[in-house]
């Protein structure tokens, strides 16, 4: 069912997000649920783990998109690591599989239609990783406010400000405490909640850390994030948020696995430490 194998663990480079585990043709005869498995199999083998080291397993389907199951569906599945988390088992792995039609000599792959994505989370028996390798971590966010309070360029667009700004990432949460020009804490969950949540998938920030610039307002125009909460606040602090998203940037780039131009922001304070 499933094209030549992915290559193993010991062919790739260190695994870290952002990493292309594996692009292959994958094919099923029996609807959504077996072309989700067909790109499991696809991000497991190159982890050299197994159907049983799976911790959570979520399938979208694009608007529109549908599986038949009377005839072959044939996709391409693109596996890309987008964060590794220490836990009390071990190293897990973040992975999205997005499904496309497969590209042809008329349809590149960069216009084939995604059909959907498979988020897995896999238990590995990878090192233990450093915390910017976890985007949206609490350890994450310690490193985040430690550039953000060292930022001019910030501390200015928020000179005004008083309330919080949300992001979500990869499903984790971190809110951005501000008060008139300060960051008061970058956690979690603040006190009184977020004045608005940015949702932006594990896809879509690994994307926007590894970009040649800052695509924020063009990811926000295209609907690859949402927001919830006031739209006002969110109007008034995008200048503000594209800055946090430099910011993030530059800890990307500086853990090695972002692009190598957001470390040269200016104002960025180096996170001693931050090298993968």
């Amino acid at each position: 069912m499933t094209a030549p194998a992915s290559p193993s663990l010991g062919a790739l480079p260190g695994i870290a997000p952002g990493t292309l585990l594996a692009t292959i043709a994958v094919t099923t005869e029996s609807g959504t649920l077996a072309l989700a498995d067909e790109a499991t199999a696809v991000a497991l083998h190159p982890l050299a783990a197994g159907p049983g080291d799976v911790r959570a397993a979520r399938i979208a389907l694009s608007p529109g998109a549908s599986v038949s199951t009377d005839a072959p569906t044939s996709v391409q599945a693109e596996a890309v690591v987008t964060a590794l988390l220490g836990t009390r088992e071990g190293t897990v792995a973040e992975v999205t599989v997005t499904l496309t039609n497969a590209p042809s000599a008329d349809v590149p792959t960069a216009d084939a239609e995604v059909l959907g994505t498979v988020e897995l989370s896999i238990l590995t028996n990878l090192p233990a990783p450093h915390p910017l390798a976890a985007p949206g971590s609490r350890e994450w966010a310690r490193l985040l406010q430690e550039r953000l309070v060292a930022d001019q360029e910030f501390t200015e667009l928020i000179e005004t400000y008083d309330g919080t700004i949300g992001l979500r990432i990869g499903g984790r949460e971190v809110h951005i405490r501000c008060y008139r020009g300060r960051v008061l804490e970058v956690s979690p969950r603040s006190i009184r909640g977020a004045d608005f949540v940015i949702d932006i998938s594990g896809a879509e920030f690994i994307s926007l850390m590894t970009a040649e610039a800052n695509m924020f307002m063009e990811s926000a125009m295209l609907r690859r994030l949402s927001s919830s909460g006031s739209g006002y606040e969110y109007l008034r602090m995008t200048t503000a948020l594209i800055r946090v998203i430099d910011l993030c940037r530059s800890l990307a780039a500086d853990a090695g696995w972002g692009h190598s131009g957001a470390s040269d922001v200016p104002g960025a304070a180096v996170t001693e430490g931050a090298s993968a």
